[in-house]
């Protein structure tokens, strides 16, 4: 029984709303958590401008609710920041903070249940919505499916509801939340992202799904919020695009000078692809440790790694070239002097057909966190 009144008991977690311009929904937002046992509330106001002092005012009177003023609109992801520095520093015995919106979209019910089980496992907890329900608009359910499949296939990350702002999280996890960059939606993205690469564990609780006059009152901006957040998405992708493709350049070229120079026999061409091949993996190793993937990871351990795939793929490479460029000679439809540099062009064909498998074991083998850099919270309760 003191077990269940340990996950119950949210006198040690504080709930966090950050708001911009918010209309009659606050206040019950704020009397909704109070009656569902939250004791303390920190309200942040971004920005909203004097019209808008005395509905948080009228909040802040609640017996238990903090307000935090910006001066000026610094975005959710700033809001959010500055209410984690309060709580590390001037709530020394709060062990959990769980993040909602203002404006009536999460249940405080629902603001509850994340609450208790993040005190209950000991891990960040994602409210998840369900859009398959018939209420759910559908811009919005179709902009969540493709945002989490590109980021499952493009992170490695499988999160059902990636914009979700109901949120807990554990006291120690907050120092590194304070660190996430990005100010405005782009940070909850943003910190994700450094959930997979601190290997920060966290759990997923099925909340309800609420659209009010059909969204019209987030401050979400379509186009320039979603730019920011694909353009973090597909980041390490597009990174990683660029150095395979300096590397291939490089490669390509040194090829195209040795070929140049040679008789084109079989032991020639074998020299040129695997001193072309040496040269760019290295080039590609070291873009890919300290510029694609910005490791967390010890660098001769990521030399090791990046070599056992890279020499393989290098072999089954070369196999490929060798036996393409064969077939090219055997059928002799190419003059001399444009056949000697085949090699370099069935080089290119062969790159982009294993291009996303190199990604991929890069992604997440080659330069994964080691423990080293790891996210080092507390146990979860009972070895969960």
């Amino acid at each position: 029984m003191n077990e269940q009144n340990e996950y119950t008991d949210l006198s040690s977690v504080v709930a966090v709303l950050p708001s911009l311009h918010p209309d009659d929904k606050l206040p019950k937002t704020v009397e909704g958590l109070l009656s569902k046992g939250f004791r303390r509330i920190l309200l942040i106001d971004d920005g909203s401008g004097k019209e808008y002092e005395a509905r948080f005012d009228e909040c802040a009177r609640r017996e238990g609710v903090t307000l935090l003023r910006h001066e000026v609109n610094r975005g959710k992801g700033a809001a959010l920041k500055t209410a984690f520095r309060y709580i590390l520093e001037n709530m020394p015995d709060v062990c959990a903070a769980v993040t909602a919106d203002g404006d009536g979209q999460h249940l405080p019910e629902d603001v509850r249940k994340c609450a208790e089980a993040v005190l209950r496992d000991g891990k960040c907890v994602l409210g998840v919505r369900d859009f398959s329900q018939p209420d759910v608009p559908a811009h919005n359910r179709r902009g969540n499916r493709i945002t989490s499949g590109v980021f499952r296939i493009f992170c490695g990350m499988k999160v059902s509801d990636t914009q979700t702002g109901l949120r807990a999280f554990p006291r120690d996890v907050l120092p590194l939340l304070t660190n996430v960059k990005g100010d405005r939606y782009e940070y909850e993205t943003r910190m994700l992202l450094d959930f997979k690469t601190y290997n920060v564990p966290f759990e997923e609780v099925t909340i309800h799904t609420v659209y009010l006059d059909d969204n019209k009152a987030s401050h979400f901006r379509i186009v320039r919020d979603s730019f920011r957040i694909y353009r973090m998405i597909l980041g390490h992708f597009f990174r990683y695009s660029a150095s395979s493709i300096l590397a291939l350049l490089l490669e390509t070229g040194l090829l195209f000078l040795m070929l140049g120079k040679t008789e084109a026999d079989l032991s020639n061409n074998v020299l040129a692809f695997l001193v072309a091949r040496a040269a760019s993996s290295f080039f590609n190793m070291n873009m890919n440790y300290f510029a694609v993937f910005r490791a967390k990871c010890s660098y001769p351990k990521a030399i090791v790694k990046y070599y056992a795939v890279a020499l393989p793929v290098a072999a089954v490479t070369l196999g490929f070239n060798m036996l393409l460029k064969s077939a090219v000679r055997a059928l002799d439809f190419l003059p001399g002097d444009v056949e000697r540099y085949s090699l370099t062009v069935i080089n290119l064909i062969v790159q982009a057909v294993i291009f996303i498998f190199t990604f991929k074991m890069q992604q997440h083998w080659v330069y994964k966190t080691d423990r080293a850099h790891s996210y080092k919270g507390s146990e979860n309760k009972e070895g969960k």
